[in-house]
Parts: C-alpha cells; structure tokens; sequence
C-alpha cells in the first residue's frame, strides 16, 4: 500500500504542464524572416514593420493609405499629359475652323499628331516600364513566398496538393514573366505605333492591324490566366483526394499500430496539424498583402493615366479632330492593356495564395 501511494505520489509530482508554440516554432523552421525580408523596393517599406502572424489591418492600412498617395499623385502628373494632349487636338480644331467647311488638312492633322505623340509616348514608354518591372518583382517575390507557403501547407497535412500548386504557379508566372517580356510588350508596342501611325496617315489597314495587335494581347492574357486557373483547379481537386485518402490511412494506421494509445497519439498529431493550418493561414495572409504592395504604385500610375486619357479622349471626341481622339484614345488603351498585364501576374499569385492557404488537413 505504501508503494502504491508513493507511485501515486510520484506520478503527480511528474505530471508538469508543458505546452508548444507551435506558431512562433513553426516560424523558425519556416524561416519567416526571409519571408519578411524579401518584399521588394518600396513595397518593402510600406510594409516595414509588418511580419507573418501580426497585424494584418495595419498592414493593409499602410497599404491603402501609400496607394491613394501614389494616386494622387499620378493624377496630378498624368493630368499634365491629358490637359496637353487635350490642348493639341482643341488647336488643331480651331485651325480647321479657319478652313471651308470645317475640314481640317493633313498637314494640321499631321501636326497634331506629332505633338500628341512626343506628350504621350515617354509617358506610357516609364509606364510599360513601370508595369514590366512589377511583374519582375512579383515573380522574384513568389521565388520566396511560394517555398514557404509550400512548406507550410505540407506540415498542415497537404502533402501531395501544396508541391503540386507550387510548381503550378512557379511553372506558370515563370511563362506569363517570360511571355510579357517577349511577346505582351511589344505587341503593346506594336499597337502604340500602328495607332499613331493610323492617326497621321488615315486609311483603314492600320486601324485594322490596330485592332489585330490589341485583340492579341487581350486574348493571350486572358488564356494565361483561364489556363492557369484551370490547370491549378484540376491539380488541386486530385491532389486534395490524395491529401484526403493519405490522412485517413494514416490515421488508421496509428490507433490500430499503437493499441490504447493509439488515439492519443493521432489525437495530439491532429493539434500539431492544425497549428501548422494557422501558420499557413498566417503565411497567406502576409503574402497576400506584400502582393497588393508591390502592385499598389503600378496600378495607381496605370489606371490614372487610362482614365485620364480616356477622359481626354472623350472631350476630343466632340472637337472636328476625330483622328487625332482616336490616337489619344489609343494611347489610354495601351495604358489599359499595361494594366491588364500587371493584374494578370497579381491575380495569378492571389488565387494560389487562396487555393494554398484555404483549407486545413487533419490527422
């Protein structure tokens, strides 16, 4: 009886509380820091001070609050270019006033269309740019974010889905950095100059290559994106049957391994599983608003100057100046399309975040 209750009494003094952070350890064997650390340029300053698992609100705020600037911004500067544009194309009507019947010449149109071009032209040529470079930016961050999304979606129990979704959307913004570079810009490119051309010199040839270049490159941006959504939809349905088969013999084969404790075991497993699910939710979230930041200045820029040419546009469209409307607006569909691109390359890092980060597998 002694033994007994001196068992007993050893058995309590033994049983000391003990609890993981499965957060904070998970982060450290994520290397969430890296994570942190890569948000390029000024995307990186907007969120300083931001990590994986803190406030996400906050984040979001600086966010928003660097896009209205940059906004305002571009409104001011692109406003510059509209007013100048729409200046030209009002002298250019006002000439032909002076002329019978209203009709303006070519050499006046012609004039126009100089004056319109040497506005615009350096304008949208840093825009491209611009955009180009959120793409380049976007893909050397998901060389980051991915991995780490990966890594964490297989700790939470999606062990066959997460390295096919990663090597989904690796294989695929690999394509559309690839396919901007060599193939999206300079059809943009194409376009600006066919529109400028077709402006000066009349005809209906360039105004239909025009349309042949724009229906091109708003057709291969939207069969990139369909595609990659497609692809990744398909991968994940099959893979998350395998995550989900996998789970339940694993489960299986613990309690009927390990009689009595068996449960216990998978029991506990399941914790672990879904602290590893809350990282990975952390990790998406994090990811998620360091993409909105790295687009927040391009996409400010880009869809200030397509308003702002397309409003300029529209009132040039009122002036006996048709030509020359049709070049400014032109000049705001090669910002549009700018900004088309630089969506697809965002929308494409969103919907893997989301597929990544949605669902928690547990043992």
């Amino acid at each position: 009886m002694k033994k007994l209750l001196l068992i007993l009494l050893l058995a309590l003094l033994l049983a000391v509380p003990c609890r993981a952070d499965l957060e904070t350890d998970g982060a450290a064997l994520l290397d969430t820091d890296k994570l942190e650390n890569a948000v390029p340029g000024a995307a990186g300053e907007l969120l300083s001070g931001a990590s994986v698992g803190g406030d996400t609100d906050s984040a979001l705020g600086a966010v928003l609050r660097g896009f209205r600037d940059d906004l305002l911004s571009a409104l001011r500067s692109g406003g510059k270019n509209a007013a100048a544009v729409l200046l030209i194309a009002l002298l250019c009507a006002a000439v032909s006033a002076l002329f019978e019947y209203g009709q303006t010449p070519e050499i006046c149109t012609l004039a126009g269309c100089l004056g319109i071009s040497a506005v615009a032209v350096s304008g949208v040529r840093s825009l491209i740019g611009l955009g180009t470079e959120a793409l380049t930016a976007l893909s050397d961050f998901s060389a980051v974010l991915l991995p780490t999304l990966c890594s964490a979606a297989v700790t939470s129990g999606a062990v066959t889905s997460a390295p096919a979704k990663y090597a989904a959307t690796a294989l695929f913004m690999n394509v559309l950095l690839t396919g901007a570079k060599n193939f999206i810009v300079p059809l943009i490119y194409g376009y600006l100059v066919t529109v400028i051309a077709g402006a000066a010199l009349g005809g209906t040839a360039l105004k239909s290559a025009s349309k042949l270049l724009k229906w091109l490159c708003v057709i291969a941006m939207t069969v990139l994106t369909l595609a990659f959504t497609a692809y990744l939809s398909i991968t994940g349905a099959v893979s998350g049957s395998a995550d989900a088969a996998a789970v339940k013999f694993t489960k299986t084969a613990i309690s009927a391994t390990l009689p009595v404790v068996g449960g216990i075991v998978s029991d506990a497993a399941s914790s672990v599983v879904a602290g590893a699910g809350i990282l990975r939710a952390a990790v998406g979230a994090f990811g998620a608003v360091a993409v909105c930041a790295v687009c927040a200045g391009p996409v400010a820029a880009l869809g200030a100057q397509y308003l702002l040419y397309k409003a300029a546009a529209a009132a040039a469209g009122a002036l006996p100046a048709g030509r020359l409307a049709g070049l400014i607006d032109g000049v705001g569909d090669a910002c549009g399309m700018m900004l088309g691109l630089t969506g697809c390359g965002a929308v494409m890092l969103f919907i893997s975040i989301i597929s990544s980060a949605r669902a928690v597998t547990g043992l």
